[in-house]
């Protein structure tokens, strides 16, 4: 969005830092970038080139930034360069479709939960052990993978559910 463009923003729960888990710099770093960016409901559309060109770095910076945002569920990549933000982060045109957005949210996607530090170090630790398992798959030309479990994909889609 334009400094010049009018704002369509009028209505959100604009204390997002309230929600905010311990995470790498860059994190904070791309959330205020996607904040000023984001169109009524929180769609942001925008690369991680733009990202990284706003934020004066390199794409890798606004890709570590967005995944530990996906990880603590702030933040959602739609397709690429189409990313939405939690409804608890995003600022809507009227209280009553705010309302209605937060109203539909799963209970595992709520930012405001005693034991939302927890759920993104565990949401971390998923996320660097399937980086390791794809690591070992490289280097040995395998598929390891736990006890049990011959299908890695299917294994981790099963872990994400509730």
């Amino acid at each position: 969005m334009a400094y010049d463009e009018p704002a369509d923003l009028t209505w959100g729960s604009f204390n997002v830092f309230s929600y905010m888990p311990n995470m790498p710099k860059a994190a904070y770093q791309v959330l205020h970038y996607l904040l000023g960016e984001q169109q009524p409901g929180g769609l942001c559309l925008t690369t991680e080139e733009q990202i990284a060109e706003a934020l004066g770095s390199h794409r890798s910076v606004a890709g570590r930034g967005l995944l530990h945002l996906g990880l603590a569920r702030m933040v959602r990549r739609l397709s690429k360069g189409i990313y939405q933000l939690s409804p608890m982060l995003s600022g809507f045109q009227t209280p009553a479709e705010h309302k209605k957005a937060i109203d539909a949210l799963a209970e595992e996607d709520w930012l405001d939960v005693d034991d939302f530090q927890e759920r993104y170090e565990a949401a971390l630790e998923l996320h660097q052990e399937e980086v390791r398992l794809r690591q070992l798959e490289r280097k040995q030309g395998t598929t390891p993978a736990a006890p049990g479990v011959t299908d890695l994909t299917a294994a981790r889609r099963r872990s994400r559910q509730p």
